[in-house]
């Protein structure tokens, strides 16, 4: 890991030594712990340290690697790289009428829906159900960008806040998505870093991912291939290991085959990455001594967010990353577990278009020993 970089001193104890040696120096005796000048000084030093370390804030902001906020946003400028502003969700709705009208029925452009009564979605366009037909399917968003507005399955949303004559009901028919949130300052510093490959075409790898990641704030990985001449796969995965919706697809298809951006004789394919499922089956067991810790380290290891979940999402996180065992063991021992036996997974390696995913879980505790 590379050395932090600090433009000036800002270790506190040291800051604190120097500033009482440079007094005794200059009084010309020692100040001894309970001395009132020497616990002034102690009081001063941390004002002092606080100073030094905005300081220090302050110059680093000049540095990609610790830009953030305001500043990181001025630098995307430099390289005309802005931030990713939040993206709406967007499904499909499907209209049922009570039963075939002898005129046709409009959907007005604007009709809510929601699945719980703090999600809203609103239908993009009019929807006209023509005479002798009970059903019709419109785009909808949602009201408010974010990623929260994702993956609501088919059927979830299905109620009707506009009411409009002749329908009886409504449901999503295919999975929302497409929202995001603002790009986040990690993901949009990874883009200006790659910015300098956009000066080309988009016929470098690096030039691929950069603009294909200009696509949406949460795709978190891409893989960039040419399985045969004049051929460009592009494999793009988002974040914590979700597969892209046909949308980002679209949309990711769209941006790298612009005409500014595509070699004439690149041939682009945008597609999803394949799935390679694993499960994990093991035994786990805590040490005697720690007995008074059993309950926490369980939970620190099956809990919600604890190990197990941990491995799941950092297993899903990245294309192509080998399907390791070692990780897991590592994070159930971090989390206090004395002895292990995992029966599977095993080590596999993957594809760089390929993404692991949890199968079936068993895990099962053997108490301890």
């Amino acid at each position: 890991m590379a050395e932090e970089i600090n433009f000036i001193e800002t270790d506190a104890e040291q800051i604190n030594n120097q500033l009482i040696t440079d007094f005794e120096n200059a009084l010309g005796e020692t100040l001894y712990p309970a001395d009132e000048r020497r616990i002034f000084l102690q009081q001063l030093a941390a004002v002092i340290i606080g100073l030094k370390n905005d300081i220090n804030d302050s110059a680093r902001q000049n540095l990609l690697k610790y830009a953030r906020g305001n500043i990181l946003d001025a630098m995307g400028d430099f390289y005309n790289t802005p931030r990713l502003p939040a993206q709406k969700a967007v499904v499909t709705l499907r209209f049922t009428l009570s039963g075939a009208q002898s005129v046709a029925v409009t959907v007005p452009k604007g009709t809510r829906v929601t699945p719980d009564g703090e999600i809203y979605f609103a239908t993009t366009a009019d929807l006209v159900i023509p005479s002798g037909q009970t059903t019709g399917d419109v785009t909808a968003e949602s009201i408010e960008a974010g990623a929260k507005f994702n993956g609501y399955a088919p059927g979830q949303i299905k109620n009707i806040v506009d009411p409009v004559p002749y329908v009886a009901s409504v449901t999503n028919i295919d999975t929302s998505s497409g929202g995001s949130d603002t790009e986040d300052d990690d993901h949009y510093r990874d883009r200006i870093r790659q910015a300098p490959e956009s000066y080309s075409t988009a016929g470098p790898e690096g030039a691929y991912i950069y603009w294909a990641k200009t696509a949406d704030a949460n795709i978190a990985d891409i893989s960039v291939s040419s399985p045969s001449p004049g051929v460009v796969k592009i494999v793009p995965l988002m974040a914590n290991g979700e597969i892209p919706s046909q949308a980002i697809l679209d949309k990711v298809s769209a941006i790298v085959s612009a005409k500014d951006k595509r070699p004439l004789t690149d041939n682009v394919q945008v597609l999803a990455p394949t799935e390679v499922s694993y499960n994990i089956t093991l035994t786990y067991y805590i040490a005697k001594e720690r007995q008074i810790e059993e309950t926490a380290i369980r939970n620190a290891i099956e809990g919600f967010g604890g190990a197990i979940d941990q491995y799941k999402l950092w297993q899903a996180g990245k294309l192509g990353r080998a399907i390791n065992p070692d990780y897991l063991r590592q994070l159930m021992l971090n989390a206090g577990a004395f002895r292990i036996d995992i029966t599977s997974p095993v080590y596999t390696e993957i594809n760089p278009d390929q993404v692991a995913k949890t199968g079936t879980v068993t895990v099962t505790y053997g108490g301890l020993i």
